[in-house]
């Protein structure tokens, strides 16, 4: 029951799609999130770094990163937090999940 219930609240989100290219060094992430109104990639480091992603079309936003090593993150769409469908999870100090990209 709880499972249809988040696919129609992660659908009403607009968010569908989510992966990554990697080239010279840089990493791009998309997110697809078409009524989002903002989206920001929140990126581990020695703290976490919140960067602003920039709106492409049909929907898809992106952030591009000066690196290609593994790092964690999560998205904040419109202000809330999103955690996508990724292979890799890592759960943090706080008891929460974060993705892990991992060339």
């Amino acid at each position: 029951m709880v499972i249809p219930i988040l696919a129609v609240v992660f659908a009403a989100e607009g968010c569908a799609a989510h992966y990554h290219t990697i080239r010279n060094g840089y990493v791009d992430v998309y997110l697809k999130a078409p009524r989002a109104q903002s989206v920001s990639l929140v990126v581990s480091g020695d703290t976490f770094e919140k960067v602003p992603a920039v709106r492409t079309q049909l929907g898809m936003w992106k952030v591009s990163l000066n690196r290609a090593n593994e790092f964690k993150y999560f998205y904040l769409v419109d202000g809330k937090v999103y955690l996508p469908d990724c292979p890799l999870r890592e759960r943090d100090d706080f008891g929460a999940d974060n993705c892990v990209f991992s060339p």
